[in-house]
């Protein structure tokens, strides 16, 4: 036995005002609750972006604090430890943890880095683009060494009102620096030494002539020659 399918015909012709009415009151229901879950998305998404947009502004105008070895900007064979403040507002308090501590070839000259008060103390306040700058090794003096050439360096400091930031973490590792091809750049250190050697050069010169010509003298005066005054 097949069954029909049932067909809803809906007769608009024998609506009556009340049944119009009704129908019209229903459709506007429907449509302000639409109307209203748009506004309330929209609201949404607004206080959303309003939200990304501040914590934006507020990242920033934080405080950046990066430690990191550089090259010495006077001689390429020395490593620099530095200290920046990259953000945009004052560091305060500003205290750096190294594991393992830090071990140099110039330990022993009196200016151990690593009993330094820049890594024992904490540094009161770092303004925006300042840099601190230590003289930490010699590459090749510390490669012969076999000092650590990977170090995990903490960095924990406030926002300028005082607020403690994340602490940052970084993983410094010199050993990168012995397996990368450079060009030799000579700086102001090499002419400075360079210039040295010419003197001593030129020292060692004017000594030699000066016992040639004594000598001289000494063999004319003996062969009874005349000596030029």
């Amino acid at each position: 036995m097949t069954r029909e399918p049932t067909v809803l015909a809906v007769d608009f012709g024998a609506w009556t005002p009340d049944d119009w009415s009704a129908a019209a009151t229903v459709a506007t229901a429907v449509l302000t609750l639409f109307t209203v879950a748009i506004a309330v998305a929209a609201a949404l998404y607004a206080r959303q972006q309003v939200t990304l947009a501040r914590q934006l502004r507020e990242d920033q105008a934080q405080p950046f604090v990066v430690v990191d070895f550089a090259d010495n900007p006077v001689w390429n064979k020395a490593i620099d430890f530095v200290v920046e403040n990259m953000g945009q507002t004052l560091a305060k308090n500003v205290k750096i943890k190294v594991d393992p501590p830090f071990q140099t070839t110039m330990d022993d000259s009196g200016h151990a880095l690593g009993s330094s008060p820049l890594l024992t103390q904490a540094i009161p306040s770092l303004p925006p683009g300042k840099r601190i700058i230590a003289l930490f090794d010699v590459s090749h003096d510390r490669h012969a060494a076999g000092l650590p050439m990977k170090y995990t360096a903490t960095v924990e400091f406030e926002d300028a009102h005082g607020k403690p930031q994340e602490p940052l973490t970084y993983i410094l590792d010199l050993s990168i620096r012995y397996s990368l091809l450079s060009i030799t750049e000579y700086r102001t250190h090499d002419a400075a030494k360079a210039l040295r050697e010419i003197s001593k050069t030129l020292k060692e010169t004017r000594s030699d002539l000066k016992g040639e010509f004594y000598r001289r003298r000494q063999v004319e005066s003996a062969d009874g020659s005349i000596v030029p005054e």
